[in-house]
């Protein structure tokens, strides 16, 4: 992520430098489609907090919480002049982790899944170079297992939950980035940009059902906030 910051830094000079030559290939308006790829490193700091309290309860060796998550990009832009429109989602999900205590008679796994649904829009401020702000929802889930070998189990089934928002934080996103198009004036090209999310909301990891096993009594917050960088590159298809 931060080689990724760090190469746009490098080359807003020449990007600068590029728009100030090329104001004939302004794009003024037109309807997209996008497909691409998205990296992203959340941080869901309780429910991190949880997963630290299983891994000492099972004498795990290493840790199983995820550090990054790859994702599918859908969506649709619509272009006016310097202002851009765009309504999409994001489908990630991160490696399974997995760990177990020195004999080998515990084991625990975690992948984490997420859904982003978010609508925003950008503002070319010079050339290809813009910034903008989503609204969305990033509904989290995953699968959690464990495998105890002792008398006593620490866990326990999770409660079910019929409420469809029970994983969802409502987040804000900024967001700057690039668009290089493939023909001078013309709404087709490639997208590149790095964003922040910040979460508006908590989601409840513990009493939802969003796992189908919980640590006994756990007296933490069971509510997790979710934060972090992303970054994006997508073919953007557009129709002029």
């Amino acid at each position: 992520m931060k080689k990724i910051i760090f190469l746009l830094i490098l080359m807003t000079p020449f990007l600068m430098s590029f728009a100030q030559k090329s104001k004939k290939n302004t794009i003024d308006n037109g309807v997209a489609f996008y497909i691409g790829i998205n990296y992203s490193k959340p941080t869901r700091t309780e429910f991190e907090k949880y997963i630290s309290v299983v891994s000492d309860t099972m004498h795990l060796t290493t840790s199983i919480i995820p550090q990054t998550t790859y994702g599918l990009n859908l969506g649709m832009t619509l272009r006016n002049g310097n202002w851009e429109f765009e309504g999409g989602g994001v489908l990630s999900s991160g490696i399974k982790t997995q760990s177990s205590n020195v004999s080998k008679s515990n084991f625990a796994s975690l992948s984490l899944s997420t859904i982003d649904i978010h609508f925003g829009f950008s503002n070319y401020i010079l050339g290809p170079l813009f910034i903008g702000a989503d609204l969305g929802a990033i509904s989290n889930g995953g699968k959690l297992q464990v495998n105890e070998n002792t008398p006593i189990s620490h866990f326990e089934d999770s409660p079910e939950s019929l409420n469809p928002f029970k994983g969802y934080v409502f987040s804000v996103r900024p967001k700057a980035g690039f668009f290089f198009p493939f023909k001078a004036g013309k709404y087709s090209g490639i997208k590149l940009n790095v964003y922040y999310d910040y979460g508006l909301s908590k989601y409840d990891f513990y009493n939802s059902h969003i796992f189908q096993s919980r640590l006994i009594n756990y007296t933490g917050s069971t509510k997790s906030s979710l934060n972090g960088f992303g970054a994006q590159v997508v073919l953007v298809i557009g129709g002029n």
